[in-house]
């Protein structure tokens, strides 16, 4: 019969005649045959399935012998013996993966018999060893197929185990087809296998998941140049991995010091790969699972690399339908948690118009709800990455359907994500001090009794349309001052680090006279800081006028014309912002004849009335002069005088009732005519002599943000000692400077102006307070600098600030009449934040308002109003209800300094990398100065004073770690 069939096999009948012929041979099966006739024909009829070259000889080798064995089967019993059966797991054929079908077949008709027991025992005992020499994928999918029928066979205890591992490694060493049509073949087999190992991990304990997911990452985790790049199809696995299991191998791994980053990128990397996996469910999941952990243990240098080589791949997958979603979910979280630079995401722009015809191009729903998520991704980091219109322009017309989101969700979304805000399960002392403020505000580092400048610059960059201004300005090297305010105000609005060291700044602005490392004053800083940036400009726009003077025929400069301004009539950033005019005006009270004089102001003095010991042992004195304060503002007064040297000019001090005193005393205070008499009688070149006079101060021109001085240091006479008022004061929200002639464009402005003073005026006057002025201007506080201490030659500046822009102001004059006290009437955000060095936390009007009965030694020093009227209010659009950033409402950043704070970003995540690896070396801290880090982060506001500066070393807590602020510009 053999014979026969070997005959008919080697004929040249065609296929299909062969088959029929072959069929007949296999019918007469079912008739009595001599052993060694059926033995023969099985023995054939393996060989043709095992080893055959021909579809005939392979489809009808197996159907035959599936027929003879069935009718046969005590006969079939004594040929598929126990070594016939390891002869075919260990042997190898030209069509190896049909042995384990062959058996799988056999195993079916033998189920009944007594034999079948043993042969499943031995197939357990072979099931590692026949994977491990039979890796191809098709084996590995029959072999799949018959484990999941004969359960028994699936190797048990310790075994699995290792059995698990054996189909792993398997898996990770099938190639995919080079053969497009073989791909879906491929894809099935992969998938049979995975499921075999789902099955056996659903009956297993964890122990068996984790030897196996070991394993999955030891393969992918691989750098050795030598071995065979881990196949994709392990991705089929992931979307079997039990979820509950996350949490713990990503923690296991992240953690393992034996996983560098090179193996924990080439991991990352590949799992990211397995996104391209047709049926992977659950691998976004993976992929952000582990970026997160990785961010939350500051393994930063991974997470850049593996971002910025695989986010064009993860954008690419977009576009088909099967990994659209998981793809969609990691390259947005990639983007949102990039955030120190623009880098990933300019890579994936130049692909978003093809992406965006293809999706529009497959008009189905899932296509469009996939390019409504794209255009939130593409808003998002073009929120976050803002200045360049030369990119995105096209992208905003490109989804001008898609409405834009707003942007407090985009701002949440870059929040939740960014590695920074990835939390560690071992998280201890040291991330609370490197991670920034819960306010979203960055701190200024003490750089050595620099308390003077931090107060100063956290509240000028609180002022919007003056820190917009500083960051609009065009750079030139005549304003080297103004350069460096723009690097500290950009740092302040888009630095990574919880703190900046403006050590550069510190340097230039620091003045002449000022002992590095020592205690000053913030208002003479502060001065000096406006008339600095004041001189610098003026000096770069007479040179800009000069280079743009007309030249005669000869190319000689023409003469200056006579329309040229002044040095004093320019108009500069700080004039516009904080310059004011007033008028000084002397009336001679013998000949009544009146002399003027117009002054520009950045600021405003405000001394204390004269008055007698309060009572409280506190002196109350606000200094002999309280107009003239070269000597009581600087923080470092002088003896007045002796009255033979006095000036004429200079006015005696004036007495007043002691009383609670609010802001509007001290203003009418400076503002109300002073008689001068005396030894301080005004000379009258009329009269030709000294005379009694009386000196007036009027407000010509009111400033955009008016700063108010508090003359609170003096030199006490009878004690002969310097000393501080602590007088308390009421600051108001609102405030009314007095103003003879308001400067307005239009009749218009005129009667905006007159609506809204007359409106708060006469709310505030029912409130109980005097305001007593038919003229002024309306302003909102914005910024108060406080000073800790007992004289000017020692203490601590801190500030208390609130953005100060705000939208319509005629929406809050029309609620006016709801207002039951002065502090309701208010134009500006209600969400106040105290600066303290590089400590930023939410604060509260009264926070400042009562700080002097809380910390006696602490008083309000220099106060920032902002002007409130319709022409410098925000837009409706933006939202006054959420907490504001600076990015907000900033315009973009040029070039140089995107290009400075991505660098600097960078490092900052390579030192908080470096700390984290060390901090794993280290034991838990427990020194003195290690302690103080963590105490004064967590040191509620009202616990104690704010603090105070100490010695050169950097302040009170002048010995902390300032190693996350290196940056030096």
């Amino acid at each position: 019969m053999d014979n026969i069939l070997v005959g008919i096999l080697s004929s040249t009948h065609p296929d299909s005649l062969k088959k029929q012929l072959i069929q007949k041979i296999a019918a007469r099966g079912s008739h009595p045959q001599p052993v060694k006739v059926i033995q023969s024909v099985l023995e054939l009829m393996v060989k043709w399935y095992l080893e055959g070259d021909s579809d005939v000889a392979i489809s009808e080798g197996l159907s035959v012998y599936k027929l003879w064995a069935k009718y046969n089967l005590s006969v079939f019993e004594e040929y598929f013996n126990r070594q016939f059966l390891l002869n075919l797991l260990s042997s190898t054929y030209r069509n190896e993966a049909n042995a384990v079908s062959l058996l799988h077949e056999s195993m079916i008709l033998l189920q009944r018999s007594s034999v079948c027991s043993g042969h499943m025992q031995v197939i357990e005992a072979k099931a590692i060893s026949y994977i491990r020499e039979h890796p191809s994928l098709p084996c590995l999918s029959n072999f799949a197929k018959f484990l999941k029928e004969f359960r028994s066979c699936i190797p048990k205890g310790d075994f699995t185990g290792r059995f698990c591992v054996a189909l792993i490694d398997g898996l990770s060493i099938c190639s995919v087809p080079e053969s497009h049509e073989d791909v879906h073949q491929y894809v099935l087999e992969a998938e049979t296998v995975s499921s075999l190992i789902k099955d056996i991990w659903d009956r297993s304990n964890t122990e068996v998941v984790m030897m196996s997911l070991k394993a999955i990452f030891g393969i992918i985790s691989s750098i050795d140049e030598a071995s065979v790049e881990p196949s994709f199809c392990l991705g089929a696995l992931a979307q079997y991995i039990p979820t509950e299991m996350l949490k713990v191998i990503v923690k296991f791994t992240i953690n393992n010091a034996n996983i560098d980053n090179a193996s924990m990128t080439a991991a990352l990397q590949r799992i990211v790969d397995w996104l391209q996996w047709p049926t992977a469910r659950n691998i976004d999941q993976w992929i952000i699972a582990f970026l997160k952990g990785l961010a939350s243990v500051k393994r930063y240098s991974v997470l850049i690399s593996v971002t910025e080589t695989k986010i064009e791949q993860v954008f690419e997958k977009v576009s088909f339908p099967f990994v659209r979603n998981s793809a969609i979910n990691v390259l947005s979280h990639m983007l949102f948690s990039f955030q120190h630079s623009p880098e990933p995401f300019h890579k994936v722009l130049p692909m978003v118009p093809v992406i965006y015809r293809k999706l529009k191009q497959e008009k189905s729903a899932d296509a469009q709800h996939a390019l409504s998520r794209i255009a939130d991704v593409l808003h998002c980091c073009m929120y976050l990455h803002a200045g360049y219109p030369d990119l995105y322009d096209s992208l905003l017309v490109l989804f001008k359907e898609f409405p834009k989101p707003d942007a407090d969700s985009m701002r949440t979304k870059l929040e939740e994500n960014k590695w920074t805000a990835q939390k560690s399960d071992s998280a201890n002392y040291i991330s609370k001090v490197t991670q920034k403020s819960e306010t979203g505000k960055t701190g200024l580092f003490n750089l050595g009794n620099t308390c003077f400048l931090n107060s100063v610059i956290q509240t000028l960059y609180m002022c919007d349309d003056f820190r917009r201004a500083v960051l609009a300005h065009a750079p030139s090297p005549c304003q080297p001052l103004m350069v460096k305010l723009q690097y500290v105000f950009a740092f302040l609005s888009h630095t990574q680090r919880p703190a900046y060291a403006a050590m550069t700044f510190l340097r230039t602005a620091r003045p002449p006279w000022f002992t590095a490392g020592h205690q000053q004053d913030c208002s003479e800083f502060l001065k000096y800081l406006i008339d600095q940036l004041h001189e610098q400009e003026v000096l770069d726009l007479k040179k800009e006028m000069t280079n743009n003077r007309g030249k005669d025929k000869d190319g000689d400069v023409t003469m200056a014309t006579s329309q040229e301004k002044s040095d004093d009539d320019l108009e500069t950033t700080v004039r516009e912002h904080f310059g004011g005019k007033m008028v000084t005006t002397y009336t001679c009270l013998n000949c009544m004849s009146e002399s003027s004089r117009m002054e520009h102001f950045s600021d405003i003095p405000l001394a204390f009335p004269d008055t007698e010991n309060s009572g409280d042992g506190m002196t109350l004195v606000g200094g002999d002069d309280k107009k003239n304060s070269e000597e009581t503002k600087s923080g470092e007064e002088l003896p007045p005088k002796d009255s033979s040297t006095t000036n004429s000019s200079s006015p005696k001090p004036k007495t007043m009732a002691v009383k609670q005193l609010h802001l509007n005393d001290l203003l009418q205070y400076y503002l109300q005519p002073e008689k001068l008499t005396g030894d301080n009688k005004y000379h009258c070149d009329k009269c030709g002599g000294l005379q009694d006079g009386e000196r007036k101060l009027k407000v010509l021109k009111a400033p955009d943000h008016l700063i108010l001085t508090l003359l609170r240091f003096s030199y006490n006479v009878k004690l002969q000692t310097r000393s501080k008022t602590f007088q308390e004061v009421k600051y108001p929200r609102t405030l009314i400077l007095p103003v003879e002639n308001p400067p307005v464009s239009s009749k218009e402005d005129v009667n905006k102006r007159k609506s809204l003073r007359s409106a708060v005026t006469g709310q505030i006057e029912q409130c109980g307070v005097n305001v007593n002025t038919k003229r002024g201007e309306v302003y909102g506080l914005c910024g108060v600098v406080v000073h800790s201490g007992t004289s000017s030659d020692c203490g601590h500046y801190y500030s208390y600030a609130r953005h100060s822009i705000f939208c319509d102001p005629d929406t809050i004059c029309d609620s006016l009449h709801n207002c039951k006290s002065e502090d309701d009437v208010d134009f500006l955000q209600d969400k106040w934040y105290l600066f303290n060095d590089n400590r930023v936390s939410h604060a509260s009007y009264s926070s400042f308002c009562d700080v002097t009965q809380r910390f006696t030694k602490d008083t309000a020093y220099v106060l920032f109003y902002k002007r409130i009227d319709t022409k410098n209010a925000e837009k409706q659009e933006l939202n006054m209800n959420k907490s504001l950033q600076a990015k907000d409402v900033d315009p973009p950043l040029r070039m140089d300094l995107r290009m400075t704070l991505s660098k600097d970003n960078a490092m900052f995540l390579q030192e908080q990398e470096t700390m984290a690896r060390k901090k794993s070396q280290i034991k838990r801290p427990g020194s003195a100065s290690t302690s103080s880090w963590f105490n004064w982060q967590r040191r509620d506001e009202d616990d104690e004073p704010p603090g105070s500066c100490g010695g050169g070393g950097g302040g009170k807590y002048g010995d902390l770690d300032t190693s996350g602020a290196k940056f030096i510009f």
